[in-house]
């Protein structure tokens, strides 16, 4: 059985129709390529303290990542060495072949914890450089703001015009009573 399909069809209505608005014709204002470039490396400037800074703290989280890292690996390679003596002490008082295993197994854990103490110092002596890198950049930064901010204002305060004084002239009228009161004396 097939059914049909009934069509609709749709109502026609009117456009609806909006005037627009005419558009205020506003003059660009034209910048010159100067001045383009002036507002890329202000803009760059930024960019790079921003970098230097982020660099900076990454530098220093290192250090401080590291520093955690190690002080568990000394409290580590102190407890090996701990549990070393424990097994020479007992192979010492009753030298069997248990105890002889013990302590090699012992001296084989303590000899990898300074193994990984080692590498843990040699990581945290880079980190360190890093961070007095990046700190040495960011002071670099920091001081070539601190110039370029004076600078900018010095030549702000230069390019101003002059403000003239105004000069107070006497006039006749204030002139006369004073000149008066001279007389009288």
């Amino acid at each position: 059985m097939v059914t049909k399909k009934t069509r609709t069809s749709k109502k026609r209505v009117a456009k609806k129709t909006v005037t627009r608005k005419a558009r205020a014709t506003t003059a660009k204002k034209t910048v010159s390529p100067t001045a383009q470039l002036e507002q890329t490396i202000t803009k760059s400037q930024t960019q790079l303290a921003g970098l230097i800074a982020k660099a900076a703290t990454q530098a220093q989280k290192s250090v401080d990542r590291i520093k955690g890292q190690l002080d568990k690996a000394v409290a580590r390679q102190a407890t090996q060495r701990d549990k070393k003596n424990a097994a020479a002490e007992k192979v010492k008082a009753n030298r069997t072949a248990a105890a002889v295993k013990a302590l090699a197994r012992t001296r084989e854990a303590l000899r990898i914890a300074g193994q990984k103490s080692a590498d843990l110092r040699a990581q945290l002596k880079e980190a360190k450089a890093t961070l007095k890198t990046a700190a040495d950049a960011q002071k670099k930064s920091a001081a070539q703001q601190k110039v370029l901010d004076k600078f900018e204002s010095d030549w702000a305060k230069a390019s101003q015009p002059k403000k003239r004084k105004a000069t107070k002239r006497r006039t006749k009228k204030a002139a006369a009573p004073a000149a008066a009161a001279s007389a009288s004396e």
